[in-house]
């Protein structure tokens, strides 16, 4: 029997934005997991990178009747609009670093908040240069088929989607496991007998905010290009940065495969309360959303009850 082309790409919707949160979830999973810098701007980060994305992947669109315009014109490949916004992200994200990782966790926290959420209300409000709420339509899909076909879409995007998530997996597995992975892991345990040891704890903090940083924008341009549109108020709010602290909770903090087992779990989560809506009766389509926020909270209490470490819990090390 037949499969409708239509659920093949529902379920392709749900793996390549899955893959969008398991990227950021890496990102923060290399800060906080293995550092121990607790990032609260993760929605900063990943909005610099999709808006930086746009800017460069758009041909420039003028204002007219009800659309304010926005910042573009450099229609560059898409490879090169990965590449700006993880330099982006990136660079923004060591100089967020330079003043805060000094800070106390929860300062750290609280400044980090703050820059992503200032951020996203500039976005909101500079519309000459980010089209406001109304948003950056027609981002150009990784290959555009003629005529049209959406099944083939996802499918590519589907695809692009996991070679970047493995192709990350293995280098950031290689960096978890070197010398330099090693320094981080001790400076999350005792940054203290780090110093003492002779390590420039500060240096390692600020490159290893910057990568996950990078990573976070990184996730930006995925986003921008399998979605398609770019807009602040919803994209890249708080909300974001809660589910992915909530991902890597659950997953298993200074665990790769847990970062994005977490995603593919909690996000897994909302679609499946978005998919659910179609079948139950109008007057119980608004519990459905709020079902799963208490299922989220059932399964947090759950794990930090009986499994604190997450579902993947840390490798132990033992040195022989």
């Amino acid at each position: 029997m037949a499969i409708d082309t239509g659920i093949l790409i529902n379920v392709g919707f749900f793996v390549y934005v899955s893959i969008v949160f398991a990227i950021l979830a890496l990102g923060f999973n290399l800060q906080w997991g293995y550092s121990g810098l607790f990032n609260a701007g993760i929605a900063g980060f990943f909005l610099i990178g999709a808006y930086t994305a746009a800017f460069a992947i758009t041909p420039r669109t003028p204002p007219s009747v009800g659309y304010p315009g926005h910042l573009g014109g450099f229609d560059l490949p898409l490879p090169v609009g990965a590449v700006l916004a993880m330099v982006a992200s990136g660079a923004v994200a060591a100089l967020v670093a330079l003043p805060t990782v000094r800070l106390r966790a929860d300062y750290l926290a609280i400044a980090t908040l703050a820059f992503a959420e200032v951020l996203r209300i500039v976005a909101i409000n500079l519309e000459s240069i980010t089209a406001g709420t109304i948003g950056i339509p027609g981002l150009s899909p990784p290959i555009v088929f003629n005529p049209p076909n959406g099944f083939l879409n996802a499918m590519v995007k589907l695809g692009v989607s996991a070679a970047i998530l493995l192709g990350l997996f293995m280098t950031l597995h290689f960096i978890a496991e070197s010398p330099w992975g090693r320094v981080l892991r001790a400076i999350r345990d005792d940054e203290e007998a780090t110093m003492a040891l002779g390590k420039n704890t500060f240096q390692y903090k600020l490159q290893v905010f910057a990568i996950g940083g990078a990573l976070m924008g990184l996730a930006g341009w995925l986003f921008a290009v399998t979605i398609n549109y770019v807009e602040p108020s919803g994209s890249f709010a708080p909300t974001v940065t809660f589910s992915v602290w909530v991902m890597v909770i659950v997953g298993g903090a200074g665990n790769l495969r847990g970062s994005i087992v977490g995603a593919f779990v909690i996000y897994g989560l909302e679609w499946l309360s978005v998919q659910l809506k179609d079948f139950v009766p109008n007057q119980f389509k608004d519990t459905v959303f709020y079902t799963r926020l208490m299922i989220v909270g059932i399964l947090l209490i759950v794990l930090i009850i009986y499994r604190p470490e997450g579902i993947l819990r840390e490798k132990k090390r033992i040195l022989r």
